[in-house]
């Protein structure tokens, strides 16, 4: 390239405009001469004239931030740099920008012009993400910038191949059953497909079937009129089906709901009108059915547990959503994902080792994607260190998938009659036992109980059928889940 090229300031330009690094240079009073295109985009709906009219003083005092580096660059004569807080008002969120500001100087000594570098926490994270594990085999990380909620990962084939179906039956009003594991992400895909229907601008109306007591939940998916029953609303209330006019009304964990509910919800589906309960009248109702479960409907069906004549009216397109331990490639773009929001939430700067990764890449994840979410905001708030090398990790954090339940219990039962138990014992039995703690036959029974519920929760899906089967008050089974985190 010869010398008159790199003299042209058009090449210069075209640099500044293209270069993912927010620039901006002010006058020794703080008025903009010049913004990059990435500067602006730092702040939502923000043009390059809405800069160029307005000066540091000016952003200030529409409340924009409080202290600038300019400030500091005028006092100290020197180049600074500084981690700012934004408030962008237009759109109510906050950002994290490192800043850096360089002045230069006229004949007098006194600031001409000031060049800033200003780039937000999330690009500069994913900058030394990417320097670090520049070699592994995914590097996708504009993935990680946007919000959890809004946005599916998916770098595995047989995740990209359900997101293409599931975009094509979404734009028809088909009833759609997605079937997956617990915490495989089955809510974020029926939001999905409410997102790309015809519906989108209508109500989203998602009902956790087996969150809500069986004595509660028809009248809450069909509603009551005053005086219904007793203890009801002396003003009456709209069901949540009804609410789901006009919209999306998404059922999860729908195989809990009862035998008696579901031939009602067949007759809704079948006549689309709804009659809430104390009423004589029926109202037509408009929406877009879509169903969840982590269990085999049609298994249930064909066992008498589930009615079979509306198990094929909401299944017309079944969606299964694999298990993360069967679509690896997800977890390292996941992993990212929840790591950059997170970093942003709690206004941290961490990375993944590329050891840690191969780590969590061996591991089963037997809760999913709501394990590996739960488990990249555990280290993040948990661990003093910026790089997160696996031996900086509690071993308890990714202990593998639950062990035998009657071998643990016949093996601390052995070390507890013995009075043999010690640090070694318990990290032989591998139960979440901190050193420190007392041992007891109190702090023992409590882990039996875990062990208890969380084995029946995983091998009969629901607290109602756990309730059931273990002779407990529905109520008690949901007290003992929140006491032991379940």
């Amino acid at each position: 390239m010869n010398v008159g090229a790199l003299m042209d300031n058009n090449f210069y330009l075209e640099i500044l405009e293209h270069t993912n690094i927010g620039i901006f240079v002010l006058d020794g009073n703080g008025n903009y001469l010049y913004v990059n295109d990435h500067y602006c985009g730092l702040l939502a709906n923000k043009t390059r004239e809405f800069y160029m009219n307005s000066s540091i003083p000016k952003l200030k005092e529409q409340g924009y931030f409080k202290n600038g580096v300019w400030e500091q660059v005028l006092r100290k004569n020197a180049p600074v740099v500084a981690l700012l807080t934004i408030t962008d008002k237009d759109s109510n969120q906050i950002h994290q920008l490192f800043v850096s500001g360089a002045p230069t100087f006229n004949n007098d000594g006194s600031i001409k012009y000031i060049f800033f570098i200003v780039e937000s926490m999330e690009n500069l994270n994913q900058r030394v993400q990417a320097g670090i594990l520049n070699t592994h085999n995914c590097t996708d990380f504009s993935l990680v910038t946007k919000a959890p909620t809004t946005d599916i990962i998916a770098e595995s084939p047989m995740m990209k191949e359900l997101l293409v179906l599931l975009a094509n039956v979404s734009k028809t009003d088909a009833s759609i059953l997605i079937v997956g594991p617990t915490g495989s992400g089955k809510e974020v895909l029926a939001e999905y497909a409410h997102r790309n229907s015809l519906r989108s601008k209508g109500p989203f109306i998602s009902v956790d079937c087996a969150s809500i007591p069986e004595t509660l939940l028809e009248s809450e998916l069909l509603g009551y009129e005053k005086g219904a029953f007793t203890g009801a609303s002396t003003q009456g209330k709209m069901g949540l089906i009804e609410s789901a006019n006009g919209g999306t009304l998404f059922l999860d964990e729908i195989n809990s709901m009862p035998l008696g509910l579901q031939g009602k919800l067949l007759r809704v589906l079948e006549t689309r009108t709804v009659k809430r309960l104390g009423s004589l009248n029926a109202k037509p109702i408009d929406f877009r059915l879509l169903c969840a479960s982590n269990e085999n409907l049609e298994t249930l069906a064909r066992n008498g547990n589930f009615r079979s004549d509306l198990y094929y009216r909401i299944s017309v397109v079944p969606i299964h959503i694999p298990p993360l331990r069967e679509r690896k490639e997800d977890i390292v773009p996941l992993a990212f994902f929840y790591l950059q929001y997170f970093c942003k939430k709690y206004t941290r700067m961490k990375v993944l080792s590329e050891e840690l990764i191969n780590t969590m890449l061996s591991y089963d994840w037997p809760g999913n994607v709501r394990e590996l979410k739960n488990f990249i905001e555990r280290i993040v708030v948990t661990s003093s260190d910026t790089d997160l090398q696996v031996e900086t990790i509690p071993k308890s954090f990714l202990q593998g998938t639950i062990p035998d339940t009657d071998l643990q219990v016949e093996t601390v039962a052995k070390f507890f009659l013995q009075g043999t138990v010690g640090k070694n014992e318990l990290e032989q039995i591998r139960l979440p036992f901190s050193h420190e703690d007392t041992f007891s036959h109190r702090f023992y029974m409590e882990q039996c109980e875990k062990q208890l519920i969380q084995h029946a929760l995983s091998q009969f899906k629901t607290p109602a059928k756990v309730a059931e089967i273990l002779k407990l008050d529905l109520s008690n089974v949901y007290r003992k889940m929140r006491k032991y985190n379940l």
